[in-house]
């Protein structure tokens, strides 16, 4: 890759939450399909000025705690959990490979 920087723990870490989505969203099918859409599609607004901040690492990780700690069952907490862990690999994949200018 010519120009380009890997990085990995960011790397490992996108491979870690995206064998787990993969897991949760065949254990649990239903609304995590649609959850874990969202999560692959929200990092794409990032690049609206405003919306920067869907592209840190931070935001899904708030998603993550808040899936495991507030829902009662582990089906209300699934779609919510999923997109949290996808939305967490679009953004470790994003910054485990970068150009060699933004590193």
């Amino acid at each position: 890759m010519s120009g380009r920087r890997l990085i990995p723990g960011w790397l490992l870490l996108a491979g870690v939450c995206g064998a787990f989505a993969a897991f949760e969203i065949t254990k649990h099918l239903g609304w995590t399909v649609p959850g874990a859409l969202l999560g692959a599609l929200l990092p794409f607004a990032a690049r609206l000025r405003p919306m920067r901040v869907l592209a840190h690492w931070a935001p899904p990780l708030v998603v993550l705690v808040a899936f495991t700690v507030v829902p009662e069952t582990q089906a209300q907490a699934a779609p919510g959990f999923t997109l949290g862990l996808v939305w967490l690999t679009h953004v470790a994949l994003a910054r485990g490979i970068r150009r060699e200018s933004q590193a």
